[in-house]
């Protein structure tokens, strides 16, 4: 008899430990088995299994009955040791129950729920009968079969012959996973050489002692030719590499340099099916493939000898997951990097504040590239939209902008155009009683979308027919402000009727592949402007762009948010980038009503420095990140006596903890959930956590209802 110890699939805290089954036989750790939970079948993770003499003793010195495991899914393992370390590590440091991180860490077919999702499967054939008695044909079909040969490149022999072996046993049929063929040859030949201060960088990071470097290098600098040569180099020494990119817009570009390096080469994001994710996560841990291109999910890939983890444009928001466990990549890829006696480069070309600050004191290695590879930095203008104004012109294309676009079309040469709002107009008013039309499940305006003719929430998706009236005064009088990456797309197509002009927003890349498509088609000129969020900000290399516009380039300022200038810097020196990456120099226009803004001075001058200096000294004073860790709880409930009754209970202990804490703040209702945001600050990390984790064990203890959810360092406070 044994008794085993497993996780239950329920990603609350209430359950966040082991319960323990009894089998008749040993159940190897780290398999999914059908257990009654809660007078219900449900699915769990086996971690420990013993064996005992007798039940009925073993229950009487616990003090409870054991139920008995139903079945066993798995056959083998679906973790390995040290992916179920870092779930439990996982778990400690972001405050989230275990299984929510182990969930995080697996494609769709091994995650632990109470659906389980079973793999794509093919059917091959085994031959059994070799001395049936053959037709001349038949005996032509059965020796051009081949045992393992799949069933349905048999069948194009002859479908009707295939058939009638099956049913006399002259084959037998199996099934198995699907599977990929891989490519043993690892690396082609065809590198660039690196530059003096490339090669340079290269040597140092390959030599330095630290675990971490930082490569702050501008845009346009060559940075991914370093990647891709430190990638050559631990490939050689039979290590693993893992570049992380922060969009699916970069994957396919940066897919396809390191393509053109290495012949074996897989990509993981979200667009992939699950099928697909599950496919290329077993290449991974069968260790078929060394080299993985992905977003930030890729870092749980199973890894069996992980050497290099490069982070591209490390800053980047994209690297921190919003839901439970709200992990950053950069702390994963560090513990993986220690695990695996690995190294991880972060790069960027307007590093983090947290980074840039460690490198400076000498934590991580700090190394450079201050000149782009064709040594010609982009020519920047700030127009100041306060005067367009006034001169009755366009705020939306400025006359200086409008000339620059010309100029540019008229040499046959690209534009990029970036506005970081999606839509047509993001508000819409009564123009008498001066309602906004807001969303019935949150507590967000609704933003018009001319192409669907609907409104439409973009906090919870929902969508909405234009009404006739003012909900409340029945006016008719309902006016839309301001403008979003549709109505630009208009105004552009008006002002350029000639010109082919496309949109590259969340909206028209939903469906899978889209992106590359859009990418695809301005690669090969096929489009002359291209008008985009932040998504076309960051990483995108195309020689015939020579003009970048930014408009509402000052609008992520008016933010209430302690992240708001990194941000908006972050947004617009990237965007600045895009330009002039070739031979000819490159413009940019950015639009402003605040054009002095010290956001604004840095971009220009293309001064991180400057910036830096002032920022970190705001937050100093009011002991923001990286001057200090902040804990984010947030409780939310549909009902909010729940929320009453769990704000009095958490805020009162939060006052007894022996940390900053800040007062509740009521956060804007989200799919009729009402939320209080309380806030923690503590210069040590541990502490803080170790804390927290005791004042959650003792919320769980008293029962509340409001549910809870925790973030570590959070990027933005609403």
């Amino acid at each position: 008899m044994f008794v085993v110890e497993v996780y239950v699939t329920n990603s609350s805290l209430y359950t966040n430990q082991l319960f323990s089954y009894y089998s008749d036989f040993y159940v190897e750790p780290f398999k999914r088995v059908d257990v009654i939970f809660n007078n219900a079948k449900n699915t769990a993770l086996t971690v420990n299994c013993f064996e005992i003499e007798d039940l009925l003793s073993f229950e009487e010195e616990k003090g409870f009955k054991l139920n008995k495991i139903i079945d066993v899914y798995d056959e083998l393992p679906i973790i390995s040791k040290e992916q179920f370390e870092l779930a439990k590590w996982l778990s400690k440091v972001t405050v989230s129950p275990f299984v929510s991180c182990l969930n995080t860490m697996l494609p769709k077919a091994l995650k632990t729920s109470k659906n389980i999702i079973k793999p794509k499967m093919e059917d091959y054939l085994l031959k059994i009968k070799d001395d049936y008695p053959f037709t001349k044909r038949q005996k032509e079909v059965y020796d051009s079969l081949t045992d393992n040969m799949l069933i349905r490149d048999a069948r194009l022999l002859s479908s009707s012959i295939i058939k009638k072996f099956i049913d006399e046993g002259v084959i037998e049929v199996k099934s198995r996973e699907c599977t990929y063929s891989s490519n043993n040859q690892l690396i082609n030949d065809n590198f660039k050489e690196l530059t003096s201060d490339q090669y340079d960088v290269y040597q140092k990071i390959l030599n330095t002692d630290k675990i971490v470097s930082l490569l702050f290098g501008v845009t346009g600098s060559g940075k991914t030719e370093v990647y891709l040569h430190l990638a050559r180099e631990y490939l050689k020494e039979g290590k693993e590499v893992l570049i992380l990119v922060p969009e699916i817009s970069l994957t396919p570009q940066m897919i396809n340099r390191v393509k053109e390096r290495f012949n074996d080469v897989i990509f993981y994001h979200s667009e992939l099916s699950d099928q697909e994710r599950y496919e290329q996560y077993k290449r991974v841990i069968n260790g078929e493939v060394k080299i993985v291109v992905g977003t930030r999910s890729s870092i749980f890939l199973p890894f069996n000898n992980l050497g290099l983890i490069i982070i591209d444009e490390e800053h980047d928001s994209s690297y921190k997951q919003d839901n439970t466990p709200t992990y950053l990549a950069k702390n994963v890829a560090i513990k993986r990097a220690l695990t695996f006696n690995g190294k991880v480069l972060l790069a960027s070309a307007t590093p983090s504040l947290d980074s840039y600050t460690r490198a400076i004191k000498g934590e991580y290695e700090l190394l450079r590239l201050n000149q782009r590879i064709n040594n010609t930095p982009p020519q920047i203008e700030i127009v100041d939209l306060t005067k367009e104004v006034k001169n009755k012109s366009s705020y939306i294309i400025s006359r200086k902008l409008k000339e620059e676009i010309a100029n540019t079309l008229e040499r046959k040469k690209q534009v990029i155009i970036l506005l970081n709002r999606r839509g047509y107009s993001p508000v819409i008013k009564c123009g008498d009683c001066g309602t906004t039309l807001m969303c019935t499940d949150c507590d967000m305006p609704l933003n018009y979308h001319k192409n669907i003719n609907l409104l439409k929430c973009h906090q919870c998706g929902k969508t909405y027919s234009i009404p006739r009236y003012c909900p409340k005064c029945n006016s008719k009088e309902l006016l839309y402000y301001g403008f979003g990456t549709l109505k630009v797309e208009e105004e552009l197509k008006h002002l350029f009727p000639n010109a082919s002009i496309d949109r590259m927003d969340r909206d028209n890349v939903s469906k899978k592949g889209a992106h590359e498509k859009i990418l695809k088609r301005f690669e090969n000129k096929e489009i002359d402007i291209l008008i985009g969020t932040q998504m076309i900000a960051k990483g995108l290399d195309y020689p015939d762009v020579t003009l970048v516009g930014i408009l509402n380039a000052d609008a992520g300022l008016a933010h209430q948010d302690y992240n708001a200038a990194k941000t908006t810097l972050d947004l617009l020196m990237q965007a600045s980038g895009r330009s002039g990456r070739a031979n000819e120099k490159g413009n940019v226009i950015i639009q402003a009503f605040n054009p002095d803004h010290y956001v604004l001075k840095a971009v220009y001058n293309q001064d991180f420095d400057y910036f830096y200096k002032i920022e970190m000294n705001y937050r100093s004073k009011t002991m923001y990140p990286p001057y200090s860790h902040l804990m984010e709880i947030t409780i939310m409930d549909t009902n909010m006596d729940h929320i009453k009754n769990s704000l009095d209970f958490l805020e009162k202990r939060v006052k007894e903890l022996p940390f900053k804490s800040y007062r509740p703040v009521e956060l804007p209702r989200i799919k009729n959930n009402y939320r209080y945001r309380i806030l923690i600050a503590n210069k040590d990390m541990k502490s803080l956590i170790d804390e927290v984790w005791k004042l959650l064990d003792e919320y769980l203890r008293s029962r509340k209802l409001a549910k809870i959810k925790v973030d570590i360092d959070p990027l933005y406070l609403e």
